[in-house]
């Protein structure tokens, strides 16, 4: 009996020991979990410079409704650098990104037309454009597409073979549709390449002074890859 009342006593501290012990367990503090990483946001104002290399086809069609000049078509590769500044504005909303962009750029393009009792230049000093964007987020990559309108001002001069001749000037409007690649460097700090098309239409001209009655019609399509950097506020 003095066995059993032993045993039964020791198996009581055993047990009243484990719940204790238990008891002090709940009451260590485990580690918290580490944080997981957070996205890259690309909403906000950002502003940049950039700059880059076009290439394309410049056709010029002239002919007089007066006079002895025939009908003549010219063309010629517009390829040039140009460089500039551009800003805008993106808002994420999970992986999709919505934006707009504006930029402004000085272009370096000559191209020059020589006919049979005339010869023209054509010059383009500056560009502009518009456009929307819209881009899917891999974090701190995205790929987007963009669009919208382009302005320009083109210069031409006519020439006859003794050097006399006019001088027109006319601001065009036209589209551009293009695709690129942002990528965050920094939460600040954005790298990017953008692959776009320009067409400016068809515009239609008139001389006045040095060849009355002289009319034609310029067509300008471009392809243009830009390198830009950008700093996220």
């Amino acid at each position: 009996m003095t066995k059993l009342l032993k045993a039964g006593l020791t198996g009581l501290a055993f047990l009243l020991s484990g719940a204790a012990g238990a008891a002090d367990l709940r009451g260590v503090a485990l580690p918290p979990a580490p944080e997981l990483p957070a996205f890259y946001s690309w909403t906000g104002i950002y502003a940049g410079v950039q700059g880059g290399y076009s290439w394309g086809s410049n056709r010029v069609r002239m002919g007089s409704a007066v006079g002895p000049l025939a009908p003549m078509n010219f063309r010629a590769d517009d390829d040039s650098a140009f460089g500039g500044a551009h800003a805008g504005f993106n808002y994420q909303f999970g992986s999709i990104v919505l934006g707009i962009e504006g930029d402004v750029e000085a272009v370096n393009s000559r191209s020059r037309f020589d006919g049979v009792g005339i010869a023209a230049r054509v010059s383009q000093d500056w560009q502009g454009s518009a456009r929307a964007r819209i881009g899917y987020a891999f974090d701190r990559l995205m790929i987007y597409a963009t669009g919208g309108a382009s302005f320009t001002e083109f210069e031409r001069r006519v020439f006859d073979p003794a050097g006399f001749g006019e001088r027109l000037t006319s601001t065009r409007t036209g589209w551009n549709v293009g695709a690129g690649v942002n990528f965050a460097f920094t939460d600040n700090l954005i790298l990017g390449v953008e692959y776009r098309y320009t067409d400016f239409g068809k515009n239609r001209f008139e001389t006045s002074g040095a060849f009355p009655g002289l009319n034609g019609a310029q067509e300008l399509t471009t392809h243009s890859a830009r390198a830009s950097i950008a700093y996220k506020f």
